[in-house]
């Protein structure tokens, strides 16, 4: 029996053997696997990493355009309004002018603008009251043929006055050339009270 025993113990240590030889190739095949999804792992999660940097900066370059966008059109909105303020000043002083200045001016737009020389003037009731006879006389002194007559005071404007003739008016007030002259000068005006340098 001991030939038995020794072939039996000679099947156990070679079995013993491809038993271990498989478990350290077992051991190896899981190190390898493992150390490749490790580094796998570690690739992704790199990538993950960098796509986030990447899509946080596009993400605050978006952030930081639309924060500069917003700016400008304050900026640009304080400086229209600005400027609204300026035409607004200037409409004031225009209305404000005394009285031997505000008769020539007054006179002179009724002669530049009269087609007729028949037509009749309005203006506010305060301006009709101080002065509108004598718009009206220094008008007709600038006309060949000015036959210009004072009309009602009864219209709300701030300013200037209105040509009537029949249903037709010559707006002349104020407001009217203070608007035209704007859509016209804005742009000048911006530069005056926002030079660039």
């Amino acid at each position: 029996m001991n030939g038995i025993e020794k072939i039996t113990d000679r099947i156990a240590q070679d079995t013993q053997a491809e038993v271990e030889a498989c478990i350290a190739r077992g051991q190896e095949e899981a190190s390898r696997i493992l150390s490749d999804y490790a580094s796998r792992a570690q690739r992704e999660r790199d990538e993950i990493l960098a796509k986030g940097r990447r899509d946080r900066e596009e993400r605050q370059a978006r952030l930081d355009s639309m924060a500069q966008m917003e700016l400008r059109k304050s900026i640009l909105a304080a400086k229209q309004d600005v400027v609204s303020q300026a035409f607004d000043l200037a409409l004031k002083k225009l209305c404000a002018l005394p009285e031997e200045e505000m008769v020539p001016l007054l006179a002179r737009l009724a002669a530049d603008s009269a087609v007729t020389g028949t037509e009749q003037l309005v203006m506010n009731p305060a301006q009709r009251e101080a002065y509108g006879q004598k718009v009206v006389d220094a008008a007709n002194s600038l006309l060949e043929n000015g036959r210009l007559t004072l009309g009602p005071g009864n219209e709300e404007i701030e300013g200037g006055l209105l040509l009537r003739s029949g249903s037709v008016d010559v707006n002349c007030t104020f407001e009217m050339l203070v608007r035209l002259h704007r859509s016209k000068t804005s742009g000048e005006v911006a530069q005056v009270l926002f030079p660039r340098g």
